[in-house]
């Protein structure tokens, strides 16, 4: 790995139990700011958390889903949780962004509200991105152990992020589709990474399985469970072809304890091995 020796100040919440955050309605996960060289790169790399970057000088390049955005000064991006995404300074004005990561529940439909004010989606204008470096030096500043602090990160984090809604003129997550399959589909991109089986998708919206297959499928044309299997083939094809990562690692990201049932799966989806896969891709690449 390159070491580029940046200036970056980082603090990540230590106090919240990691299984807690996840059923939490809105929590703070980390923040910082970096102040990066030129090319320097992150990724690709898949996170379980949601992150906003403010961009505050200087340009860089995002490709998340095969897209390519170009990115400068009082501009944000934007990587849902679960999403592999590769990020990189420009080599003559390296960007200096602060970023905030956060998760629970919510936080889906106020990404997706945020997500709804920029038809590129990930990539949004905002009017003064100094604005939320200041907040995040108060965080980095009051950082601690405290109950007190956890207290105030959050209340921080709260205001960021209902200014950000407000200046960009965002839709209130209640005027967004919160929908019993809506609400099964966001639960199963923010969990299908862990073994969670349909009955856990219908116990998330209290309804039962065989009554929400059929919601589900007359909104979104396919059941559930195949809904969550090609999630999860989706996202296994993307590490594959994306990462070093060991087809046990790859399996476990996706769901899957036992590799030789991933490998079973894989194939029954996508027609050929997780091995088989990656050097067809890997084949493919050195010949262009």
């Amino acid at each position: 790995m390159k070491c580029y020796n940046t200036i970056m100040r980082e603090y990540t919440d230590k106090i919240t139990d990691k299984s807690k955050k996840s059923i939490s309605d809105f929590v703070f996960y980390n923040c910082g700011i970096e102040q990066c060289k030129g090319g320097q790169l992150y990724g690709p790399k898949r996170r379980e958390y949601h992150f906003i970057h403010f961009v505050i000088k200087g340009e860089g390049n995002l490709k998340i889903r095969d897209t390519i955005y170009h990115i400068h000064q009082n501009q944000i991006f934007v990587v849902p949780a679960n999403e592999i995404s590769t990020y990189w300074a420009d080599d003559k004005n390296p960007w200096k962004y602060c970023w905030i990561g956060f998760l629970g529940i919510q936080s889906n439909q106020f990404l997706n509200s945020l997500m709804q004010c920029d038809k590129r989606k990930y990539v949004i204008d905002c009017q003064n991105s100094m604005f939320y470096e200041k907040q995040i030096e108060f965080i980095l500043n009051i950082s601690g152990k405290q109950l007190s602090t956890h207290l105030k990160v959050n209340g921080i984090m709260y205001h960021m992020i209902g200014t950000l809604l407000e200046q960009l003129g965002a839709n209130d997550p209640e005027d967004l589709d919160v929908s019993i399959p809506y609400q099964a589909q966001q639960y199963m991109e923010m969990y299908y990474h862990n073994d969670i089986q349909i009955a856990d998708v219908a116990a998330s919206v209290g309804v039962h399985a065989n009554y929400l297959s059929h919601i589900f499928q007359k909104q979104y044309h396919v059941t559930p469970k195949q809904y969550l299997s090609n999630l999860r083939a989706k996202k296994a094809c993307e590490l594959l072809l994306y990462t070093e990562y060991p087809i046990y690692i790859v399996a476990n990201s996706v769901g899957f304890t036992d590799p030789l049932a991933f490998s079973k799966f894989f194939r029954r989806m996508v027609g050929i091995s997780p091995y088989y896969y990656r050097i067809q891709k890997e084949e493919k690449s050195c010949k262009k």
